[in-house]
């Protein structure tokens, strides 16, 4: 069953450009990956620390295999998660 992620990520003052750089390179290897149907970043015009990123998955498989990619651990998880001050994500079931 496909499933859709949504990750609201706050960057640290100072880290807004960073986190803005290292974006579209998540994106585009998201996208390469098997079972990742759509994968999209956005900044918020408001407030230029404030991230939304939207994933769609086949299944549960594709997400964890998404999760456990050298891509991911390198640019997500090394290099954006530092700079962040808050990071959630809510995982929905496709109706």
């Amino acid at each position: 069953m496909p499933l859709v992620v949504i990750s609201d990520w706050l960057a640290d003052t100072g880290a807004e450009q960073q986190v803005a750089d290292l974006l579209p390179a998540l994106t585009e290897t998201a996208l390469t990956e098997p079972g990742v149907l759509s994968f999209r970043a956005v900044r918020s015009l408001r407030d230029g620390s404030a991230f939304v990123v939207f994933a769609e998955y086949e299944d549960e498989q594709a997400l964890v295999a998404h999760r456990e990619s050298a891509a991911y651990r390198r640019l997500a998880l090394a290099g954006i998660s530092p700079l962040l001050i808050d990071r959630q994500a809510e995982a929905y079931a496709v109706l």
